[in-house]
């Protein structure tokens, strides 16, 4: 998405320097002006400048444009009935999931939409995992709600879950997809990464102060050696999420230009590609040193998308690497044919180190920080033992009625072997009952209880009448994806081998935790 002040700026240029050239009437001394060489051919009459040949428009193919997840239905593995037959009776699935009753299980079915003229395209959300997010989403009386998990291997989606009790008629996938939220502390790991890229903090650079930790005024961001006796490290900082410490760092260390260019590099005022269009986050630094600092500690100014948020959380989980999400895992056309388009490629838009350096920040957030009371019980012991979670915490109540609390978990799971990143963003009211982290443990929960049966799943094929999902040998080898054969009507089908149950997971979860806390009685 280009840059529309940008874009205007040039064509105003080029057409003022045209209207000078072409009629003539212009004062004596701006004849007489030097003109560099390369610019001079826009001074040029009208009939000098060569034609333009308009290069043809790339052809849409069949099935783009008409992805439309609200419309894709549950289809178990094996032999699927053909578009337009009798479909199982739909039972209570979450609104955009496709889920349908007890005639398909979604823990052995994957969700394809079928096109009238017979294309059909396999997604590759895991069910479970969506309508799990949703579950939570509804029986939390979240008024709205979002939560995007990726697969770190080629950031193919996960779950793109989406809900709205507040208002029914918004649409879930734009609570997705839109920068409807401001970005709050989650903003502090992009001004992490520009202190550290610039090399002009560490993470035990250590900062004093006095005041609040959470609040900022004016006057506190300016050192006062008699009053500044309070002194945490920019670690610290990230994990508590200590506004006055990187309010100062960012003060005395980033000027707007070097702020800015982070952030874009992290995606903010870019677009994302996607199958579906994601909004644009926006990034406004300010030149004021003051009111920039705030900005850079999370107040106001930046907005993100929870698809953003995934994308930005995947970029420190893959050590500075940038790939576009993608939602399609494979298409078929009327034919048979496998009209899949090509992996997004990924880009490297951020140092190794630097990556790295605010990931093992981030891993404090959930282990002493901020989220600490979600992972860990009031004796010390992790709710999800043995899986490390790198996350960063973002809270901002907005300033207009409804006045909501934005509340938001962006990381990567496990911190040390990523294979998920993620984003949950909730919109609570002053009465709340549940917040992002609570929710973001239990999708971790989750994907680690399907994490083997999501690895096996994406090997899944669409073929001719059927959803295939081929064995692999002992040495990781695919076995043949052919469809399973089938028996004439009224015989039994051939024998064939069973198929091999996968070891069970050597560290099983312990049991979610009790009942919440009833809700507070006050904000």
């Amino acid at each position: 998405m280009s840059d529309g002040r940008a874009t205007r700026g040039r064509l105003g240029g080029l057409g003022a320097l045209f209207f000078l050239g072409t009629l003539g009437a212009i004062a004596f001394y701006v004849q007489q002006q030097e003109v560099p060489h390369e610019r001079d051919e826009v001074r040029k009459t009208a009939t000098m400048l060569p034609e333009v040949v308009e290069e043809p428009a790339a052809p849409t193919l069949p099935w783009q444009d008409r992805l439309d997840l609200s419309s894709a239905t549950l289809v178990p593995f094996g032999p699927t009935p053909a578009p337009g037959a009798a479909a199982p009776v739909e039972g209570e699935g979450e609104e955009g999931s496709g889920a349908v009753g007890s005639a398909v299980d979604p823990a052995q079915a994957r969700l394809v939409q079928d096109i009238a003229d017979g294309h059909r395209i396999l997604l590759t959300l895991d069910p479970v995992l969506q309508d799990s997010m949703l579950t939570i989403f509804r029986n939390r009386e979240v008024p709205y709600a979002a939560a995007v998990v990726l697969d770190l291997r080629d950031n193919s989606v996960l779950a793109l879950a989406g809900h709205s009790s507040m208002d029914p008629a918004v649409d879930p996938l734009e609570v997705v997809t839109a920068a409807w939220a401001p970005a709050a502390s989650t903003f502090k790991i992009v001004t992490t990464a520009a202190l550290l890229d610039s090399q002009t903090a560490t993470p035990s650079t250590r900062v004093c102060f006095h005041g609040g930790l959470h609040g900022i005024e004016d006057e506190d961001l300016r050192d006062s050696p008699g009053l500044d006796t309070q002194c945490e490290t920019l670690s610290d900082a990230v994990a508590h999420s200590y506004n006055l410490v990187i309010a100062k760092l960012a003060l005395k260390n980033l000027p707007q230009d070097t702020l800015l260019s982070t952030a874009k590099a992290l995606r903010f005022e870019s677009e994302i590609p996607f199958e579906i269009p994601v909004e644009r986050s926006p990034a406004h630094i300010p030149a004021d040193p003051i009111e920039r600092a705030k900005v850079a500690a999370g107040f106001w100014n930046v907005d993100l998308s929870p698809m953003h948020g995934a994308v930005l959380a995947s970029i420190f989980a893959r050590g500075g690497v940038y790939q576009p999400p993608h939602v399609i895992a494979q298409v078929i056309g009327p034919d048979g044919s496998d009209l899949s388009p090509a992996l997004p490629k990924p880009e490297r838009v951020l140092a190794r180190d630097v990556a790295a350096a605010v990931g093992e920040m981030m891993l404090g957030t959930t282990t002493e920080g901020t989220a600490r009371k979600s992972f860990r019980d009031a004796q010390g012991n992790d709710y999800i033992p043995g899986v490390p979670v790198a996350a960063k915490t973002g809270s901002l109540t907005g300033k207009r009625a409804p006045a909501l609390n934005y509340n938001w978990f962006i990381g990567y799971a496990p911190a040390d072997n990523p294979e998920i990143a993620f984003a949950v963003l909730l919109a609570n009211e002053p009465k709340w009952r549940i917040k992002a982290h609570y929710a973001g443990r239990r999708l971790v929960q989750i994907y680690l209880e399907r994490r083997t049966e999501i690895a096996r799943q994406r090997d899944a094929r669409l073929e001719t009448g059927a959803l295939v999902l081929p064995e692999r040998d002992p040495s990781g080898a695919l076995l043949t994806s052919s469809t399973t054969p089938q028996g004439k009507p009224g015989e039994p089908a051939p024998s064939e081998a069973p198929t091999p149950t996968p070891p069970a997971d050597p560290t099983p979860l312990p049991p979610v935790p009790g009942a919440l806390p009833p809700p507070p009685s006050g904000s």
